[in-house]
């Protein structure tokens, strides 16, 4: 499969830098990008808990090959969603993702075919480096937004804390707080930026991963 680019129709109009709080794909990336964690945790889960139970089974009468079957299976359900996400939060054009192949001759040629599945392995390691993927996308978005907004409404939760001591004298933070409006509008902008960028880059290799 070729890779193909994002739908110029889905990809964000060229905006000036004050002007991405008002492209809709911003959030959508922001949701892609928290979504990152819990969907790592489930597919780490997932693959590690049935790698292990598959190769653990295999000498007892060959449960773990009907394991790894069932594996490849979901693991390309897995797939799917991840293509989901990336073709309608992200923009992405990403051809179907391949079936899992089958081998004329009964479930040991199956097992076999999927053993040979180059496409599965390469996705299944894509779901794996989703978790820690995952956790740095939703880590640095929470981070990100919560600092920013925090700064810019300042005044709101800055007026009911209590002095504090500076110099040797008691100062009230709340005027001070004004400071913060400014640093965290900017900030806000910033991260912006800085979140599409970053889905970008994660649609790029979703896309790649799954080609």
């Amino acid at each position: 499969h070729m890779l193909q680019k994002r739908d110029p129709e889905l990809t964000p109009r060229p905006t000036g830098f004050f002007c991405v709080i008002a492209e809709p794909r911003s959030y959508a990336n922001i949701l892609y990008l928290l979504l990152g964690l819990p969907l790592g945790v489930l597919y780490f889960t997932w693959i590690v808990t049935g790698v292990s139970l598959a190769i653990g089974l295999t000498p007892l009468m060959l449960l773990g090959i009907p394991l790894t079957i069932v594996l490849w299976y979901v693991n390309r359900a897995f797939m799917r969603i991840e293509r989901g996400l990336a073709v309608g939060l992200l923009g992405e054009q990403i051809d179907a993702v391949q079936p899992v192949p089958v081998w004329p001759g009964g479930l040991w040629r199956h097992f076999k075919a999927c053993i040979a599945d180059g496409y599965g392995w390469r996705g299944m390691l894509y779901l794996l480096l989703r978790f820690p993927v995952g956790v740095f996308t939703f880590t640095l978005a929470v981070t990100l937004v919560s600092t920013s907004l925090g700064l810019a409404f300042a005044p709101t939760w800055m007026w009911t804390s209590d002095n504090i001591e500076m110099f040797g004298r008691d100062v009230d933070p709340f005027p001070w707080s004004f400071v913060c409006v400014p640093i965290g509008v900017i900030l806000t902008f910033a991260s912006l930026h800085l979140m599409n960028a970053l889905a970008v880059a994660c649609g790029r290799w979703t896309r790649w991963s799954l080609a």
